[in-house]
């Protein structure tokens, strides 16, 4: 058996998408958690508990999980993705904010944007919450000193 922790947006056939990947490839359902109370940023943690027989059937229900828009946390216990909240001072805007997302997102995943621009001359702050698979936390604080470098941003990092 499988214990599979992801978190889906809250509305309505989310569920549903979830699981037609699951009786794809075969795997039976033994137990659904759907933990609605703990939503948070309009995202519900799910439990999903499976048995399936073979190993590449696994994985291509993951993948099929994650192009269904689910969002992988655990496998078995085992974090899969990381949330990292990060503020980022410096002029922000002015270094191109579009270029700075689509970079951390070739990595991980910006879900979240909070942007306070004082004045246009002044520095600008950002906060960002970005998912990251755990495998590439350190890849992704690479790009942040490059960042640094490179647009005299400052990252300064916050793992949950």
């Amino acid at each position: 058996m499988i214990t599979i922790d992801i978190e889906l947006k809250d509305k309505p056939g989310e569920l549903l998408r979830v699981l037609t990947p699951i009786s794809k490839y075969g795997a039976n359902v033994i137990s659904i958690i759907h933990s609605r109370e703990e939503k948070r940023g309009g995202k519900v943690p799910v439990r999903i508990v499976i048995d399936v027989d073979d190993k590449d059937k696994l994985k291509k229900i993951l993948e099929d999980l994650e192009k269904e828009g689910a969002i992988i946390k655990k496998i078995d216990g085992k974090d899969k993705k990381v949330y990292l909240d990060v503020v980022v001072i410096g002029h922000v805007v002015d270094t191109n904010v579009r270029d700075t997302i689509d970079r951390i997102n070739e990595i991980g995943l910006v879900e979240d944007l909070d942007l306070i621009m004082p004045h246009p001359d002044k520095e600008s702050s950002a906060m960002m919450r970005i998912i990251v698979d755990e495998d590439k936390i350190e890849e992704l604080f690479y790009l942040f000193e490059e960042l640094e470098k490179e647009k005299g941003l400052l990252f300064i990092k916050s793992i949950f």
